[in-house]
């Protein structure tokens, strides 16, 4: 009690970053340093604890999108779920990528004097410099900096707050609100979140006004966030109907398996011949995280691990035109999983995790065909499953 007292009073006295002003003057600061605008960036955006930021490895956040859920970086307020991937972040890393250009397995934030991370105390010096070189007093290293994403989250929630009831009572998906000036970017990727995990359903009618009350926005980024959903086929806009999320016909869904099995194949077949120990135990844990999602009839945990398990494997192949190729194509087809998934009871808990299972044991064994083999029986089964779902859904009958 006498510890956690002492660590409470310490909390209260670390200051955050809480103007502008001196929030420009660190990044003005560090804008050439790509790893520390990296640390800067991820430590404000997702509150994540500095010894989980330290350990973060290029793999973490290679192929992540912005609104992607960093699988190692767990969110300080609800610690079972991991940390979302900022639009600064997502910058920053891209930066740090085109002029570092490290290996998957480096650490993103790599001691000097070595290939391991940096350390706790080495980073928070680091920081503490940040602060003196800009004139600011009274700070805590990076202590001071998840405060200041604990200050950020405060002033979002009270804004939140203040949006009528009635203004979102309208439409069943309520959206994060938004709060930067990349409001069409962050819009764009909050409505896309919302169709790829089904909370915006098929042929649901997406209405520009209420949308903008909700994310404290005005209509414009929104408008174009729709137009720019209508080209990627996330949305349909139809005169005088308005606009309403894509739906998929059986057709369709047959037609994006047949794509994706020539593209994941391929990603799969480099991967396999490119991946490491590491990569293997990575994927043995997240095949473990899937069987237990499975077990406990968690379709939306389970499909999220499951597009983990997927994207580590491919982007051991290292080939990022291939690997966005992939992804929107995943995009296209997830709302139908998750709906699906949620309407009826899961289909054989043991069918993913064995095809996983011997896809790891392909890349342990360097065996491409083996994993192509597995991989296209894992493709194919959780495609007809969603089709069979759509049928029985159709002709009125039930699984349940």
């Amino acid at each position: 009690m006498a510890n956690s007292s002492r660590s409470e009073k310490m909390n209260l006295k670390v200051k955050p970053i809480d103007n502008s002003k001196n929030y420009d003057l660190i990044r003005k600061l560090i804008q050439s340093k790509t790893r520390d605008l990296l640390l800067f960036d991820l430590a404000i955006e997702t509150g994540a604890h500095a010894k989980q930021l330290l350990r973060l490895q290029v793999s973490d956040l290679h192929g992540l999108k912005v609104g992607d859920r960093v699988p190692s970086l767990l969110n300080k307020e609800d610690k079972n779920k991991p940390a979302i991937l900022g639009l600064k972040s997502h910058e920053a890393f891209e930066r740090f990528m085109a002029q570092k250009k490290p290996r998957l397995e480096d650490f993103l934030f790599k001691s000097r004097k070595g290939d391991g991370p940096l350390s706790l105390s080495s980073a928070s010096r680091l920081v503490s410099g940040w602060y003196k070189q800009v004139g600011m007093n009274g700070m805590n290293g990076l202590l001071s900096l998840r405060k200041t994403w604990e200050h950020n989250q405060d002033q979002a929630n009270r804004k939140q707050q203040m949006i009528k009831a009635e203004d979102i009572a309208a439409i069943s998906y309520t959206a994060n609100i938004i709060q930067t000036k990349t409001a069409q970017e962050l819009v764009y990727r909050e409505l896309e979140q919302a169709i790829v995990k089904g909370r915006l359903r098929p042929g649901e009618k997406l209405v520009t006004e209420k949308l903008a009350r909700q994310m404290g926005t005005s209509r414009i980024p929104v408008r174009e966030a729709i137009g720019r959903l209508e080209a990627r086929n996330f949305v349909k806009v139809e005169p005088k109907k308005g606009v309403r999320v894509s739906e998929l016909s059986e057709k369709n869904l047959k037609e994006i398996l047949a794509i994706r099995l020539l593209l994941e194949l391929e990603a799969a077949s480099k991967g396999t011949l490119r991946s490491n120990e590491g990569t293997l135990q990575r994927l043995r844990k997240i095949n473990s995280q899937y069987t237990d999602a499975q077990a406990k009839n968690d379709a939306d945990e389970a499909l999220r691990i499951n597009e983990e398990f997927h994207f580590t494997i491919y982007r051991q192949a290292q080939m990022p035109i291939l690997f966005s190729m992939i992804q929107n194509l995943w995009n296209q087809v997830s709302p139908y999983y998750h709906i699906m998934f949620r309407q009826t009871l899961f289909h054989d808990p043991k069918t993913g995790s064995i095809s996983h299972r011997k896809i790891i044991e392909g890349m342990a064994e360097k065996d491409p065909l083996k994993v192509s083999k597995w991989l296209k029986t894992d493709l194919v089964d959780s495609t007809d499953f969603v089709i069979g779902v759509m049928r029985s859904i159709q002709t009125g009958e039930s699984k349940n």
